[in-house]
């Protein structure tokens, strides 16, 4: 096995539809064990182990919103994680009228 780290980076423009479908392929990948990144130069497969350390930030601002989620999980055993609740709720945007 090398022990070369590799990296992989994408980014572009997509819309909710092309978000949906990267965020399914991603689910999907971790049930079923593994998880392949292409793009036109360069392949990389990541294999989930049973435990993972997952980091979610938000941010709400004026003008942007941003959404980051970090995973990563290493072939060792753990030392320690720590348990923590999250919930999640998806819902449509309530429709608010702005009054002057």
């Amino acid at each position: 096995m090398s022990k070369k780290t590799r990296n992989f980076e994408h980014e572009s423009l997509q819309n909710t539809q092309g978000i949906t479908g990267y965020l399914n392929a991603i689910s999907e990948g971790f049930h079923k064990g593994e998880l392949v990144f292409t793009d036109d130069e360069e392949e990389i497969r990541l294999t989930p182990q049973a435990l993972a350390n997952i980091r979610i930030k938000v941010c709400h601002s004026k003008n942007a919103q941003q959404l980051s989620i970090k995973i990563n999980w290493s072939s060792e055993e753990p030392v320690e994680h720590e348990d923590s609740a999250l919930f999640i709720e998806a819902k449509k945007p309530s429709s608010k009228k702005k009054r002057k």
